[in-house]
């Protein structure tokens, strides 16, 4: 028996579903952690590219009974079937009238985006069905339809409307006579699409009759050419991120709330990103000469250029610090400026960097840190952070020397490094905090002594992260890790709300992997980090109830989680080291 399966708690970055982050003990769900953010958020997938999560846009992907599928002269019956995943959560949608139709709206893409919609369906009494997407909001009107038949498993009749562009159409055998039929295609000019179905009498025909009807499962909406795996969704605001920055092996991404203040985040031209321009450049938006970070065509080239915005916006604070950050990619040019000045109250701060190499080149004005973080296919992160003065009027430049380069997705966010990419269209963007706790888990949580371990990696230097086992009710009783503003990395036990034990390193931790372990036990606390002995404590009583695990207390920094355990035992200095040697 290894030393992890006498745990009481594991919880690895595995397993999980909307709200839900799974332990690998208890495997009988008692330990599951809930997943609060109440929004969107997004990651870097196994692939290596940014992706938005979840990336199917569409909400109740399984439930076209919810109200947020408008439903024209349909009735559904809800879990009438199996669906292809062998649960009985597939829906049976029938015509009531010769007008049926089923639809969702998603209102948040970038221009002209290229989105796929594709379906899981089954023949009932009728062979046809039509899968479509449309954008009527547009500033150029456009819809496609396509076709398709559930009785042979075939492609049918196609009908691009408008301004719209069908980039391509397939229908894939899923077993049990069910069938993946797919949408890929764009409106130019669309900032929001809706996904719609309905069930026609014939191949190229729009006529309906009453009593017709459809096996339907699995509905997605995501932004490029490829369906992609099949995601389930409901509101889609509470998806834990599974995120592969750090390689191959995925670890929990955590991070605390920030906003991007910059609207137009993907449309780098005039009028959108930028409220004026200077110097000689051109600007070909969407181009077919790169992938962006995403793996679309979204990026913007750049000839020659010295582009620079007005977005006037206004800070919340005027204390603490703001991060400028965008993604670049050589094109001829190897070298990009960031560049952020405020003109009502004097001040500048602006980085050089070489988007070939990967290394800051130079900084000037009251630049706080600078970072470029490589995200593959030559694309690189650049940003530069400097001191926010609360004020309107302020002007971000992004200058690419002569020659071409690639431009995506700006960023402006208060804070003292850039977090993970918030996209915005036309507003700015809030992404919330990531929660994870659980609550009512006094008997996994060693009351009179016990352990608790955390796998991390740190992000960044100077913001706080913390672990914590508590007394749900109150504050009185809790263990706490934590690594705080000053860099020092702490661990310490309070009971019946005095301070019993604190053990703390240096100040100035650098960024990195760590190991942290807490044993605390009646006059006897230890921390090891990284297979070594922190520090000792001997001078502390452990008493009161402890109900409440939270991976992410009050947390002002970024990290990435690999593990998180807990021991109902003070485990031995040996088993420490060991546990905590990297």
């Amino acid at each position: 028996m290894s030393l992890l399966d006498t745990a009481s708690l594991i919880v690895t970055p595995n397993g999980y579903k909307e709200g839900k982050l799974y332990s690998v003990i208890p495997s009988d769900g008692s330990g599951d952690l809930s997943v609060t953010r109440a929004t969107t958020a997004t990651r870097v997938n196994s692939a290596g590219l940014v992706e938005l999560v979840p990336y199917n846009l569409l909400s109740y992907s399984e439930d076209f009974s919810n109200s947020i599928w408008n439903k024209t002269a349909l009735s559904i019956s809800t879990n009438s079937t199996t669906a292809p995943n062998g649960s009985t959560t597939a829906d049976t949608i029938t015509n009531s009238s010769s007008s049926g139709i089923i639809l969702q709206d998603y209102s948040s893409v970038n221009t002209s985006q290229i989105v796929t919609h594709s379906v899981y369906l089954k023949r009932t009494n009728n062979d046809w069905v039509v899968v479509a997407i449309a954008r009527s909001g547009a500033t150029t009107y456009g819809e496609v339809y396509v076709w398709f038949n559930l009785a042979t498993g075939a492609v049918g009749s196609n009908l691009p409307d408008g301004a719209a562009v069908l980039l391509d159409a397939d229908i894939e055998d899923a077993g049990n006579g069910w069938y993946r039929c797919s949408v890929t295609g764009y409106v130019p000019n669309a900032v929001a699409y809706t996904a719609f179905m309905f069930y026609p009498d014939g191949n190229g025909s729009f006529n309906r009759v009453t009593g017709q009807s459809v096996y339907a499962w699995g509905s997605q909406l995501v932004e490029g050419s490829t369906a992609k795996d099949y995601q389930k969704t409901e509101t889609r605001l509470n998806i834990p991120r599974l995120d592969y920055s750090n390689g191959t092996c995925p670890s929990l991404l955590v991070e605390p709330q920030r906003t991007n203040r910059l609207i137009y985040s993907e449309e780098l031209v005039v009028g959108k990103a930028f409220a004026y321009a200077s110097g000689t450049f051109s600007v070909t938006q969407n181009t077919t000469d790169t992938l962006d970070p995403f793996g679309n065509n979204n990026a913007d080239k750049f000839t020659a250029v010295d582009q620079a915005a007005n977005d006037s916006y206004t800070a919340t604070s005027g204390s603490g610090n703001i991060t400028l950050s965008v993604f670049a990619k050589k094109g001829t040019s190897n070298t990009l400026v960031i560049y952020h000045d405020n003109v009502t109250i004097p001040g500048f701060f602006w980085a050089q960097f070489n988007i070939q190499t990967g290394v800051v080149l130079a900084t000037n004005g009251a630049v706080v840190s600078t970072s470029i973080e490589d995200y593959g296919n030559g694309w690189f992160r650049c940003s530069v952070t400097g001191p926010d003065t609360n004020a309107t009027g302020n002007i971000h430049n992004f200058t690419t020397y002569a020659g071409t380069s690639y431009l995506f997705g700006v960023q402006l966010e208060q804070g003292n490094y850039p977090t993970s990419y918030i996209p915005t269209q036309g507003a700015s963007v809030t992404r919330n905090a990531d929660v994870i706790s659980k609550t009512g888990i006094s008997s996994l949580i060693g009351q009179t002594e016990g352990t608790l371990f955390v796998d991390v990696n740190l992000d960044e230097t100077t913001d706080y992260n913390g672990w914590f086992l508590k007394e749900n009710a109150t504050f009185d009783t809790f263990v706490f890790l934590q690594r705080e503003t000053s860099g020092r990395i702490a661990a310490g036990y309070y009971g019946s709300g005095a301070l019993q034990a604190r053990i703390e390193t240096a100040p100035n931790q650098p960024i990195g992997h760590y190991k942290i372990a807490f044993g605390y036990k009646n006059n006897d606390f230890v921390m090891y980090i990284n297979g070594t002995q922190i520090g000792t404590d001997t001078s502390g009583s452990v008493s009161g109830l402890m109900d409440y695990i939270d991976l992410h207390w009050t947390q002002t920094g970024t990290n990435h989680q690999n593990a998180a355990a807990l021991w109902k035992t003070r485990l031995t200095n040996t088993q420490l080291a060991q546990l905590t040697t990297i």
